[in-house]
């Protein structure tokens, strides 16, 4: 049995050399993006069985791991393009890189595990069942997500009734966005059903979506992240 712990200026990962690895996040790296700042310092750290891996890599003064498909609720709603990488570690021992990711891959191979994942393998951040925007809060509760939208909420926005509920098992998607700064660039939780047309209106205007209020993208990110798997387990 190997094992191994890589100190990367992002945090530190440790393998225990059986299935699973443990990360923890420097809660005091400077340098990143206001957001991906706080989203390391709320994390403080993830856990990952093994099998939640598609693949490691190992770079020039770094290693990335690379999450299967439907493996972490969390990064399927952020994406890796807007929240930065929670899994890429630069400035690492090379040597302890390399002999990591040997023993990683190895036991990947054994296991042979497939390329997406058939459930979610890593848990997603707590989040409360109840979460308010701009123009509607959501709540779950008995298998329903409830839409219940504020007094400024147009009429559009009202349009299959206040309060609205969707069965969870009719949620096909979750997407989420910050705010991007901007007239026009205020963040947003929406979801879409079989029933969601090709043409949406934009958020403010969408039964669907919720308008966030300003500094809570990462409250309502988790949020997100915790709907997923409710959808599916």
């Amino acid at each position: 049995m190997a094992g191994g712990e890589l100190v990367s200026m992002n945090g530190t990962v440790v393998w225990d050399g059986v299935g699973t690895l443990r990360i923890r996040y420097d809660r005091t790296l400077t340098g990143l993006e206001p957001m991906a700042g706080s989203l390391f310092a709320r994390l403080g750290g993830r856990v990952l069985p093994v099998e939640a891996l598609q693949s490691v890599e190992v770079y020039d003064g770094g290693l990335r791991l690379v999450l299967r498909d439907g493996a972490d609720p969390l990064q399927a709603v952020s994406g890796v393009e807007v929240m930065g990488d929670l899994y890429d570690f630069p400035d690492v021992d090379p040597a302890v890189a390399e002999q990591v990711a040997g023993d990683i891959r190895r036991t990947l191979a054994r296991r042979d595990v497939p390329a997406a994942a058939a459930r979610w393998l890593v848990a997603p951040p707590p989040a409360p069942d109840r979460i308010a925007g701009r123009d509607a809060t959501l709540s779950v509760a008995n298998g329903q997500l409830t839409f219940t939208y504020e007094l400024r909420a147009g009429r559009r926005k009202k349009a299959n009734g206040n309060p609205w509920s969707v069965p969870l098992g009719t949620i096909l998607e979750v997407e989420w966005s910050p705010h991007r700064g901007g007239l026009g660039g205020r963040g947003y939780l929406r979801i879409g059903t079989d029933r969601t047309p090709l043409d949406r209106p934009k958020p403010k205007h969408d039964p669907a979506a919720m308008v966030s209020t300003r500094d809570a993208d990462l409250d309502v990110l988790f949020f997100a992240a915790r709907l997923l798997t409710r959808i599916r387990p």
